[in-house]
């Protein structure tokens, strides 16, 4: 049904058609899985060629990131992954030695069980209630608690299935464990678990808050692409006004309050703009050339404008309630190179600068 289901456009006629043939449950399956597999490949790069749920495809860890996961605990060594879902991060522990996996949800588990052959992996997968069984002791625990409910963003840790503070009970004697959190959670709810922290990032998102078991409470940022990784550093100072570059810096990185890394100073009160007189290349950062700095206000932005010959192609802004498609309406020049305004607070004040990307 898969096979014949695969080049058809979704339409009810195709949908009946293979029904009648089948059965309607099966055919809305078959039609409903292209569907989620065409958009796991943003995931997964064998994604039309596993099985998903729509809600597991949602939560699934991308491969990538899955890979980073797996590389935390030993090789060889077995691992219980005690919320498996469809098995995004079960087939990255496959690739590295023995695993379990567990989840409430049937479906969730035939297509883990699906993906791990998929990748020629073999595993255990069961049905269970995570923190029933992370109560019978493992040494290496990986666990990513469920977030959503009818497809909401869950906000409150303790909405979390399993809630948060259960499962770090439940694994305080490990010898590795580790748990995936949102990074919208709070410094003080982080640090109050008592292990590491670190902050994901891949493709320039801080995708993730990993808490590490046990540990200190050292907080980190991890960039996937270039496996670089940057400790919580604070920044030296804070420049009212940018001097000869101004530097984007990496989201997971602000996350991480690691912006120090670099000896630079921060630009105003912006919370994730960093300065400096020379060039710096890093996969933390994205660099302008600072062409024009000054106040925001509208005349003085469209003087520099003309005199430069630039025009207005983009709006940047950190901290500040401006809308970046009005504020491209009221500097809007015509012609000219162009350049991209970036708008920060200094206290009560508004800023601006006119920057050139450098790539």
């Amino acid at each position: 049904m898969l096979a014949e289901a695969e080049h058809l456009p979704t339409t009810a006629k195709n949908i009946g058609k293979l029904g009648d043939k089948y059965s309607p449950e099966y055919s809305r399956w078959a039609f409903g899985q292209w569907e989620l597999r065409r958009k796991s490949v943003e995931k997964f790069p064998r994604g039309m060629s596993m099985q998903f749920t729509r809600a597991g495809l949602e939560m699934a860890t991308h491969s990538r990131i899955a890979a980073y996961h797996a590389s935390l605990f030993p090789v060889g060594a077995e691992v219980l992954d005690a919320t498996c879902g469809i098995g995004s991060d079960l087939v990255a522990l496959a690739a590295r030695g023995p695993v379990i996996g567990v989840d409430l949800e049937r479906e969730h588990l035939d297509c883990a069980r699906f993906n791990l052959t998929v990748f020629g992996f073999a595993g255990k997968v069961a049905r269970g209630d995570a923190l029933e069984v992370l109560a019978k002791g493992w040494d290496y625990v990986y666990c990513d608690p469920g977030r959503r409910d009818d497809s909401q963003r869950v906000i409150n840790p303790e909405d979390y299935l399993p809630p948060v503070w259960d499962v770090v009970d439940s694994i305080r004697g490990c010898k590795k464990a580790v748990i995936k959190l949102s990074p919208m959670l709070r410094d003080e709810f982080l640090q109050s678990l008592g292990g590491d922290i670190e902050f994901v990032s891949y493709g320039r998102e801080c995708r993730e808050a990993l808490m590490i078991f046990p540990g200190g409470g050292q907080v980190a940022a991890v960039h996937i692409e270039s496996g670089e990784r940057a400790l919580a550093t604070p920044l030296p100072r804070n420049d009212e006004e940018p001097s000869g570059y101004l530097f984007e810096a990496d989201p997971a990185l602000i996350r991480a309050h690691a912006l120090g890394i670099f000896g630079m100073a921060g630009v105003g009160d912006s919370n994730g703009y960093l300065t400096g007189d020379k060039w710096v290349e890093s996969p933390w950062l994205r660099g302008y050339e600072v062409l024009w700095c000054g106040p925001w206000r509208i005349r003085m932005v469209k003087e520099a404008l003309l005199e430069g010959n630039w025009r207005v192609d983009a709006v940047k802004k950190r901290g500040v309630q401006i809308e970046p498609t009005t504020v491209i309406r009221q500097v809007e020049l015509g012609g000219g190179r162009p350049v991209q305004l970036v708008l920060y607070p200094v206290g009560q004040k508004v800023c601006a600068a006119l920057v050139r990307r450098i790539d």
